[in-house]
């Protein structure tokens, strides 16, 4: 495993890339008292981990005020990230890719449950394509209950591939109560869990 500050999931690299897909189900956030640095990120994407671009597109609930919101986005960095202003909900069904041909990127973002999808096609400048990911990106601070899914992974491929058929880097983002479990069948799990 190899630490990514705030990335809780797996990452392939070594060569360049061209695709990747993943599906979740969109995880219910909690904000108590003080949970205004709560957050979770949820996305599969192209660069960012050994690269100075990034081409993703997922989900995030972020509390704000104790109120818990929730919304589609992608990201083309060094651009700024972009919110979908769709209806997302906790327990609605994502499938997720980015794809990049013929100079340009295309990001989708399909919510199976609410029956949307948005799709944007771009070029990144100097994007390098050396790593592929899927991915949770939380804070160190994250209040979990005693025991919660974040994102269940499944559909995940690289370059049309099960994931784990391309050596995957499992990263962890240094919460030791945040886990990220083997992948199999392009399937893993990244839970959290109450410090005791």
């Amino acid at each position: 495993m190899q630490e990514a500050t705030g990335w809780y999931g797996y990452v392939v690299t070594g060569k360049t890339y061209t695709s990747t897909t993943a599906d979740w189900i969109m995880p219910s956030l909690s904000c108590g008292t003080s949970g205004d640095e709560n957050y979770v990120e949820i996305w599969t994407g192209l660069d960012g981990y050994s690269s100075d671009t990034v081409e993703q597109i997922g989900a995030a609930a972020q509390c704000e005020d104790r109120t818990t919101y929730y919304a589609g986005w992608y990201d083309l960095y060094p651009g700024e990230p972009v919110d979908f202003s769709n209806t997302l909900r906790p327990g609605d069904q994502l499938d997720a890719a980015v794809s990049y041909a013929s100079g340009k990127f295309t990001l989708t973002l399909k919510d199976a449950t609410q029956g949307w999808t948005q799709t944007v096609t771009k070029a990144v400048a100097g994007a390098a394509r050396s790593s592929a990911e899927s991915v949770v990106g939380a804070p160190s601070t994250l209040s979990c209950e005693p025991a919660e899914t974040l994102a269940a992974f499944t559909g995940d491929t690289v370059d049309g591939k099960a994931l784990e058929s391309q050596d995957p880097i499992a990263v962890t983002g240094g919460d030791p109560y945040i886990a990220v479990s083997p992948v199999n069948g392009g399937q893993f799990t990244v839970t959290c869990k109450s410090a005791p």
